[in-house]
């Protein structure tokens, strides 16, 4: 060991801003046939800057395009994209890997990198993953390309950037739960109440070091999800005005009673997503259904959980103005967030007490 360097780690970062806009060596995304999140727009430009083909076919899983940057595209110096399955298929094993491909890739490389930035994939697609253990894949990747040697002996630190606030303060927390953060919570067990307290606090950036699994809380180390974890399906529309309801409610009583929580974007009905929200719906332990708005791909979520057999809450804003044939069945009428996170807890609970298991 004479003369080395012994390298102890890196920080991990979360904050709040764009990724296109934010300073750093390397920005490193995914590529995914049908994907809408950071890596689409990455990818249109560099289209626009002539640095891959308007026709170019995507990248197979695990190949890689490292390209030097323009003021253009982003911010960065290099960007970094690696194939993944296509986004209806991505799942967390898959995160996993792309994690430890990210360094693994730069390793290879021999590139000269102290800061690399990227975000948490798999959560603005069609299929929507559960936030919290997409981000846990993707740690657990960095994880293992640090326990097997396989990342730029210059880096020093990765930002998890952000620009939705909600989803910074939910990975933060998250942070904060699995590794030792500067900033520890006091009661970091107490996800969800921690959680909306930081909702009192202004956005700032939250730090860690990660050295390999050994790096996480013993709870946190284990396997990622699979098929097989037990999840709630939850339908509701995809909009800014409805974040309140899940980012308070939904998601935090949904992770604290154990489960996954993931929802799907309807938004193009094409086979692939409507066979995978399908399977979903299916093999849920519950589906929760928010009606305010009258979304008919909510409806359509409903209705297909209604014919499955799956067990379904409904959820309605006091002033929503339900159909007939949703008056009928059990609706949560909440007024209040705070109520609605009560009642939705109190309602799986009992659901759960009559014959349906917690995991």
């Amino acid at each position: 060991m004479s003369g080395e360097s012994v390298h102890l780690g890196f920080t991990i970062e979360i904050t709040q801003a764009d990724a296109l806009e934010y300073e750093a060596d390397i920005l490193a995304v995914k590529d995914s046939p049908n994907s809408g999140g950071l890596d689409a727009i990455v990818r249109k430009r560099l289209m626009a800057g002539g640095l891959i083909s308007d026709k170019s076919e995507h990248l197979e899983v695990g190949d890689y395009l490292l390209v030097e940057s323009q003021p253009t595209i982003s911010h960065t110096r290099y960007i970094l994209v690696v194939g993944t399955p296509h986004t209806f298929k991505l799942d967390y094993a898959q995160l996993r890997i792309l994690g430890s491909r990210f360094l693994e890739v730069l390793w290879e490389e021999g590139l000269d990198i102290h800061h690399l930035i990227t975000t948490v994939h798999g959560v603005k697609t069609g299929l929507q993953l559960d936030e919290v253990e997409a981000f846990r894949s993707l740690l657990l990747g960095l994880a293992d390309a640090y326990s097997a040697g396989h990342y730029p002996p210059t880096l020093e630190r990765i930002t998890f950037v952000e620009r939705d606030e909600n989803r910074a303060r939910l990975l933060q927390t998250a942070l904060a739960q699995f590794l030792l953060t500067d900033t520890a919570l006091e009661e970091p067990q107490d996800f969800a109440a921690n959680f909306h307290q930081s909702f009192k606090d202004p956005v700032s950036t939250l730090k860690a070091v990660i050295a390999g699994p050994e790096s996480f809380e013993p709870e946190f180390r284990g396997p990622v999800a699979d098929e097989t974890t037990p999840h709630i399906f939850v339908a509701m529309p995809f909009s800014d005005a409805y974040d309140d309801q899940f980012y308070l409610a939904i998601q935090p009583v949904v992770n604290e009673l154990g489960f996954l929580c993931e929802r799907m974007d309807l938004a193009a009905f094409t086979g692939d997503i409507m066979e995978r929200m399908f399977d979903r719906i299916r093999s849920a332990r519950f589906v929760i259904a928010l009606l305010d708005g009258a979304n008919p791909n909510v409806y359509l979520e409903v209705g297909y959980a209604w014919c499955a057999g799956a067990p379904t809450v409904l959820l309605a804003h006091h002033d929503e103005k339900l159909p007939f044939d949703v008056r009928s069945h059990r609706v949560l009428i909440y007024d209040k967030i705070f109520r609605l996170k009560d009642m939705l807890r109190a309602e799986l609970l009992r659901l759960s007490n009559e014959g349906h298991k917690s995991p």
